[in-house]
């Protein structure tokens, strides 16, 4: 998992480092998340207000709990969703919102996380071209050190990518599979929704000049609890060679692949990130509650 918070923030409170966790874990990096996946101008002039989806009701069967699915998309379409997650590291804990919304022929993956006086907003501008997904654009900000605000320009005409914005401006050369560490949990997402996940995939994640790839492999299926209900998952985790830090993330097999949770390891810490609520191309999303 990439350590999206610099060295610098260990002298900063526990607190301020589990909201910087809130970005961490919405990159998993992409899936980083979720994409549990987790950032821009101190104060964001990009950040899209995406409005409030209606939830619509669900019928059920009243003689037979069933786990209640959402209207089936077309293979391999990605839905919009609004989804509210809680972060968790030792006992310290904080909410963050997560919106991915339709910008024309674009899309737009936001995470905005707060804790006390402290906010940390992420968002990546992906264009859904006829060669699949790519970026365009990542902002990230955070208002106890702007030294660390990104903005993250992709430019495919030269495959390049460059910052100006960052305290150490960049440039440099990108591959096709090249991402932003938020944008790139939406890629992995598509590659399941396409099933194009058979056994693993893997994905370059550029961040502050610096170019990292991942491996994402499928564990298997699992039913876990949530606050939603019994929600049927695919597990897969996510790893780097020569890394310890190992991420394991959970994604809703009937709600479009949404993160439902995800556990990230790192020597002796253990960050987590739950579901608590979610609309799903205007549906609530809901399993099995017994």
């Amino acid at each position: 998992m990439i350590k999206i918070y610099p060295k610098t923030a260990c002298s900063f409170s526990r607190i301020s480092l589990l909201a910087l966790l809130c970005c961490t874990l919405s990159n998993i990096a992409f899936a980083s998340g979720g994409g549990i996946s987790a950032f821009p101008d101190a104060s964001p002039k990009m950040l899209v207000q995406v409005e409030p989806i209606n939830a619509e009701p669900i019928e059920t069967q009243a003689t037979k709990p069933q786990t209640i699915k959402a209207q089936a998309p077309k293979s391999g379409e990605i839905l919009p969703y609004q989804a509210e997650y809680k972060i968790s590291s030792d006992s310290l804990s904080t909410n963050a919102t997560r919106t991915l919304s339709k910008q024309g022929n674009n899309w737009l993956l936001s995470q905005h996380a707060k804790l006390m006086f402290i906010k940390v907003n992420e968002e990546s501008l992906i264009e859904n071209s006829k060669d699949g997904l790519r970026p365009l654009h990542y902002e990230y900000s955070n208002n106890m050190s702007s030294k660390q605000d990104q903005s993250i320009n992709f430019d495919w005409a030269t495959h390049s990518a460059s910052d100006k914005k960052y305290r150490k401006p960049w440039s440099s050369k990108i591959s096709d599979d090249t991402f932003d560490q938020l944008g790139a949990q939406l890629k992995m997402r598509e590659a399941i929704i396409n099933n194009r996940l058979d056994k693993e995939i893997s994905l370059t994640v550029v961040n502050r000049g610096k170019h990292k790839t991942y491996t994402v492999k499928q564990l298997g299926e699992e039913t876990i609890d949530s606050a939603a209900g019994k929600l049927q998952t695919i597990k897969l985790l996510r790893s780097r060679p020569g890394s310890s830090s190992e991420t394991t993330i959970w994604l809703a097999k009937d709600w479009n692949y949404l993160i439902v949770k995800l556990e990230q390891r790192e020597d002796d810490e253990v960050y987590s990130l739950e579901l608590l609520s979610a609309t799903l191309n205007g549906k609530t999303v809901k399993g099995l509650r017994q």
